[in-house]
């Protein structure tokens, strides 16, 4: 049983949308957001990444740093482009990209859901980043950073989400990357009882991204929970904001890998140990796989196409069907010597919104030696190994496009 609550949400003003939504605080440099709130003071940038305020040698986590977080939010909602429901309601999140489109339900989970694993996972956390969404969200005393989750498609509620969306959507606007945001207020009392008992019927909710931010909602849940004697488990903090999509509309792009070196070898070298595990081809144009197992790598000025061989596939076992896992096993880590693929600083990690000339270009530059392109993993891979309660490897999934930040706020107070 899946339980989930309406909410009174923090939302723009339907003009302002536009300005203060913001890509989430984790896609984007340093350089790129403080470009985006030089430009636009209203950026909800200032409130997700308050850093951006301070002289770069401050510390982004002390506790002022959040505090001007909160300061941001409270100045927002006073000045009126940030404003508070006044009523506990569902709202709908739909998002265009060119031909693909995908419908969510804004909703609150359970902390408790989280914990027992009807909530169900397939990253591991980092600590240092939970802290820090940890400490932001019990300082903003909000959380400002939706869960992207996936359900197993059902008739029922998609057909909700189509009558509700006949109507206008109340705030609508196409971002600067093209994609296209509406959202819908539900505050029709049965509507909300016919939608939180269509989802109480369901087996699972999936985090799809959102790991981190999931975690840290857990944390100040036990925080909370412990500094409170008098705690009954109706709570603000007993709950997190998801945006709940159907599992068959997310889409997932692939997640490139880019590495310094070539651990000491020539070219020569290292091709003759990939083609130990990989059937290798020199191919005259940038290359993006077009099946499982299948790799694009660039190096010295040439792009190769990189086939895993039989020997060393296992389809019967879903976490040996990765192809983020399967390079690191038998590339990343014998070959080129990567120790942690989430720690080594040899590694770097490049979205699949990143088209491969991007990744040429950083070669081309010097900065790293060579690039590699994967096929993206699919969502019923996902699924598939959260139903197993096992972990996928390290950026095996990049959800494209992204929920932004600053549409839809749960306020803790």
């Amino acid at each position: 049983m899946i339980r989930i609550k309406p909410f009174k949400g923090v939302h723009p003003k339907a003009e302002y949308a536009g300005d203060i939504s913001c890509p989430p605080y984790d896609v984007l440099t340093s350089e790129e957001a403080a470009d985006i709130v030089s430009r636009n003071p209203l950026s909800f940038l200032r409130v997700n990444k308050p850093q951006l305020e301070f002289s770069p040698d401050t510390n982004p986590y002390s506790s002022q740093v959040y505090s001007r977080g909160k300061d941001n939010l409270d100045d927002f909602i006073r000045d009126g482009y940030l404003l508070q429901d006044n009523t506990d309601n569902y709202y709908i999140y739909r998002i265009t990209n060119g031909n693909h489109r995908q419908t969510g339900l804004a909703a609150l989970l359970s902390i408790e859901d989280y914990n027992s694993g009807v909530i169900k996972i397939h990253e591991y956390t980092g600590r240092h980043t939970v802290k820090d969404r940890s400490d932001h969200i019990d300082i903003l005393d909000a959380q400002v950073g939706p869960i992207l989750s996936a359900f197993t498609s059902n008739q029922d509620i998609n057909e909700l989400f189509d009558i509700i969306t006949l109507n206008q959507p109340f705030i609508q606007f196409t971002a600067a990357d093209k994609t296209q945001h509406e959202i819908w207020i539900i505050d029709n009392t049965d509507m909300v009882n016919d939608l939180t008992d269509l989802f109480s019927e369901l087996d699972a909710i999936y985090i799809a991204d959102g790991h981190h931010r999931s975690h840290a909602a857990q944390q100040v849940f036990d925080k909370r929970k412990e500094n409170n004697p008098h705690h009954t488990g109706d709570e603000p903090y007993n709950y997190y904001l998801n945006i709940l999509f159907p599992a068959d509309q997310l889409n997932i792009i692939a997640y490139n890998r880019l590495v310094k070196d070539l651990n000491g070898q020539s070219l020569d070298e290292f091709l003759l140990k990939c083609g130990k595990f990989f059937s290798v081809k020199e191919i005259g144009h940038p290359y993006l796989p077009q099946s499982l197992h299948s790799f694009g790598m660039y190096c010295s000025g040439k792009w190769y196409e990189l086939v895993l061989k039989e020997d060393f596939i296992d389809n019967d076992n879903p976490i040996k069907s990765i192809d983020a896992g399967l390079l690191y096993d038998y590339l990343l880590s014998p070959i080129l010597d990567i120790k942690d693929p989430k720690e080594d600083t040899r590694l770097k990690y490049m979205g699949g919104d990143k088209k491969p000339l991007n990744l040429q270009s950083t070669v081309d530059s010097g900065e790293y030696d060579i690039a590699f392109t994967l096929f993206p993993t699919s969502m019923q891979q996902v699924l598939d190994i959260a139903d197993i309660d096992q972990i996928m490897p390290a950026k095996s999934t990049w959800f494209d496009p992204k929920l932004r930040s600053g549409l839809l706020v749960y306020s803790l107070e």
